[in-house]
């Protein structure tokens, strides 16, 4: 069975005390996003209050008198002061919009998905820094960003419900251990936010989404997980790396239906079925998936599917990692453009959510391969080219029953956020739990032995 799953809209008059409200702002190489979402934590049900979502094609170029210190994947010039005058004026539409205030916000999480940069340490650092000062910039106070030292730099509404005083934020998400070696990937956080968001989002659904599991965000770039099931705090046993809906946006460009520096998020497309079946659809697939390249990445590269892999830290690394990129951009187009009939949008987009399910499949396939899926293991799929069109029907069908339950879930990124600023509070819900084990009960008191140890 599979689910998609959207969080519910809350109206900001409705919530009390005992919610937690979190905005989340997000620089991508495609979209800059700034979600505000609350939790009742004595439910643990979440909510959507507002989404403003802007494009990152229209930041303004540097001046003349700025540094250049990064790009997109697309090779849009970013400098800090335009990053901070756009992520500075999203989160304020998104919070006039609502009729709030950032007093109305208990805590800010920033992330980002610009990875095409040379150096993880140093620029990257600089986009981070760039969120956080267009947060400051704003009036949100660096006691909303940051984990708090003591109980009473916790929110005062919220206080009560929280367990800091039992266990403080030691870097564990949801209850996955911190990975033991970082600056492999310049994707890591984008991963562990993203298995955090769906673990918080199926709260919403029928599916028991907890370890073990594959978290899987299917943005421009790929990102996501594999953990295991060891108790209290389960192992990372994979990251996903490389390109994904970047690969529909080249297509859609080299076929002339979007202009350079579009996206498949320009496009209004009704989702009709076309007709096309599907022994056609799939040896179409599978000929586009020729040009496609779909492994565990080498220990010798810096670079899978324009993500930085620095392999310099590979070094007796004991997680896996798997990445896509397309091996041949110009015979990938040619398949396409002679193909598929570019005149009908319809045909267009089912064959790129047939290609995506097929991708799907193959990325899991090579997980199996690695002998890294378990028997019980669940499924969380989100970003645009996992979640939107006929791809969780077709991601479904291909995989053929090869995991018990699948959620589809928006947004997975923000309800990361959320969950991050939860755990950083010590916010959890013993009767309700979102971290541990499926079917298992909360892990609280095998975490506060473990951490007094």
């Amino acid at each position: 069975m599979y689910e998609k799953i959207s969080l519910p809209q809350i109206s900001p008059s409705l919530i009390k005390d005992q919610f937690f409200t979190v905005l989340s702002v997000e620089l991508g190489n495609t979209t800059i996003k700034s979600i505000i979402v609350t939790t009742n934590i004595k439910t643990n049900q979440s909510y959507q209050i507002n989404k403003v979502v802007n494009l990152t094609r229209d930041i303004r170029p540097p001046k003349e008198s700025e540094e250049v210190f990064g790009y997109t994947i697309w090779n849009k010039e970013l400098s800090k002061e335009a990053i901070e005058e756009s992520i500075s004026q999203t989160i304020l539409d998104s919070l006039k919009q609502v009729q709030m205030t950032v007093q109305d916000i208990d805590f800010v999480v920033r992330s980002t998905g610009v990875i095409a940069i040379s150096n993880l340490s140093n620029e990257m650092g600089l986009i981070i820094k760039a969120l956080s000062d267009a947060c400051l910039n704003i009036g949100i106070k660096p006691s909303q960003m940051t984990a708090p030292f003591s109980v009473n730099n916790i929110p005062e509404h919220i206080r009560k419900f929280s367990f800091f005083n039992n266990i403080q934020f030691d870097g564990s998400i949801v209850s996955v251990t911190p990975p033991k070696t970082t600056g492999v990937l310049s994707n890591e956080m984008e991963g562990e936010l993203v298995t955090a968001g769906i673990k918080l989002a199926a709260k919403s659904s029928s599916i028991d989404y907890r370890n073990p599991i594959i978290s899987i965000d299917m943005g421009t770039t790929l990102a996501g997980q594999v953990i295991d099931d060891t108790k209290p705090y389960a192992n990372l046993l994979c990251n996903y790396v490389g390109l994904a809906g970047g690969i529909s946006d080249i297509l859609l460009r080299g076929c002339g239906i979007l202009n350079d520096n579009y996206s498949t998020i320009d496009i209004k497309n009704n989702h009709k079925t076309a007709e096309l079946n599907e022994e056609t659809l799939y040896e179409i697939t599978e000929k586009m998936h020729t040009f496609i390249d779909i492994m565990e990445v080498p220990l010798d590269v810096d670079n899978f599917g324009l993500v930085n892999v620095y392999s310099q830290n590979k070094n007796n690394l004991d997680v896996k990692i798997i990445g896509s990129r397309i091996n041949n951009e110009e015979k990938l187009l040619n398949t396409f453009n002679d193909c598929v009939d570019v005149s009908d949008i319809n045909a267009v987009m089912l064959q790129i959510d047939d290609f995506y399910a097929y991708y799907i499949k193959r990325l899991l396939d090579e997980t199996k391969r690695l002998n890294l899926l378990s028997e019980n293991m669940t499924l969380g799929i989100t970003g645009r080219a996992g979640t939107t069109g006929q791809k969780p029907k077709l991601i479904h069908k291909y995989l053929n029953g090869m995991f018990k339950e699948i959620i589809f879930a928006e947004d997975g990124l923000a309800m990361g956020a959320l969950m991050m600023a939860r755990c950083m509070n010590s916010l959890g819900t013993p009767t309700n739990p979102i971290g541990g084990s499926k079917k298992g009960f909360c892990i609280m008191q095998q975490r506060i032995l473990k951490n007094k140890k």
